[in-house]
């Protein structure tokens, strides 16, 4: 299935290059860790998609996006299929924001106004899970099944049967949490992006400079960030994040895992204000490479020389 994706997409992507002649390349893709992309719309007439998920084992990307509820805003999960381009509501979960995968289990959860859902993907079904009458914000599992209740923006951890507050946390207010394959723990909120090595340590400040609404980790192991100004990724050798890629106002990230007879790639898919896109590998990479970051770079040297004549 994921190699019927990757040739479907690539071919699209070749055919929209192929339309200008040959002497006239449009460089309107996106650099992502400094390589140069072609930049596909995968859907698109949608209200800020947030906390994209691709289920790899049936190709559905799920997300939450605003919908008009009465006179109202709220949220919706949706649930579309990347090759197929069919999107369905995912009806019975009021005001879904959250999203989470058990790989461990295969399961897929949604939270909303009223608690959390369990979600057969095949039969499209829902079954309560737990945490009635509360509003969840966030998902995560791994090991522990984790939720962030809203507008508290508390931690809660399920323990035998039960969901408990998680005491580390009391008092911190945590609007994305996330536990690597290492487990070690992330979380971010209004006043940065931090990182908890021990529960007796303070955890580090990776960086205060930026608002976070989605924390993903590739086929690879590396974790990303999904800022207010881009995509940043975490240096381990300096302790920080870096910018890997520069969008403006990106909703939510997410990767999916394509195998080809050359093995696996790692293909980024990310949304803006109404769309959501996915990075091909481009046949004039280089080329657009260079023209981009020689604009920019012109720019710059524009706006320094304006600023001190």
């Amino acid at each position: 299935m994921h190699t019927k994706l990757f040739a479907l997409l690539l071919l699209v992507s070749r055919t929209i290059a192929g339309k200008g002649t040959k002497s006239m390349v449009k460089c309107d893709g996106q650099i992502f860790r400094q390589t140069y992309f072609d930049k596909y719309t995968l859907f698109e007439g949608l209200g800020k998609p947030y906390n994209l998920m691709m289920h790899k084992y049936t190709g559905n990307l799920f997300f939450s996006h605003t919908i008009q509820n009465g006179t109202k805003i709220d949220f919706g999960i949706m649930s579309c299929h990347v090759e197929t381009r069919n999107c369905i509501n995912i009806d019975g979960v009021p005001g879904g924001h959250a999203i989470a995968y058990d790989r461990g289990n295969k399961a897929v959860y949604f939270g909303g106004h009223n608690g959390i859902y369990n979600y057969n993907v095949r039969k499209n079904k829902l079954k309560f899970f737990g945490a009635k009458g509360r509003s969840i914000w966030g998902l995560f599992i791994r090991r522990n099944f984790y939720y962030i209740e809203y507008p508290s923006q508390q931690l809660y951890i399920y323990n035998a049967g039960k969901f408990k507050q998680v005491k580390e946390a009391i008092g911190i207010e945590i609007d994305n949490f996330f536990v690597t394959r290492r487990f070690e723990i992330y979380y971010t909120n209004k006043t940065g992006v931090y990182k908890l090595e021990k529960p007796s340590k303070p955890p580090k400040v990776l960086s205060k400079k930026i608002i976070v609404s989605q924390i993903t980790q590739d086929i690879y192991g590396d974790l990303y960030f999904c800022a207010n100004d881009g995509i940043y990724i975490e240096d381990r050798r300096s302790e920080m994040i870096m910018k890997v890629a520069d969008i403006h106002q990106p909703y939510g990230i997410t990767f999916v895992r394509i195998v080809t007879n050359r093995g696996e790639t790692n293909q980024l898919i990310y949304s803006d204000a109404t769309s959501i896109y996915i990075l091909l590998p481009s046949e004039h990479k280089d080329m657009c490479y260079k023209a981009i970051t020689k604009a920019q770079k012109n720019s710059n040297t524009t706006r320094s020389t304006t600023k001190n004549p």
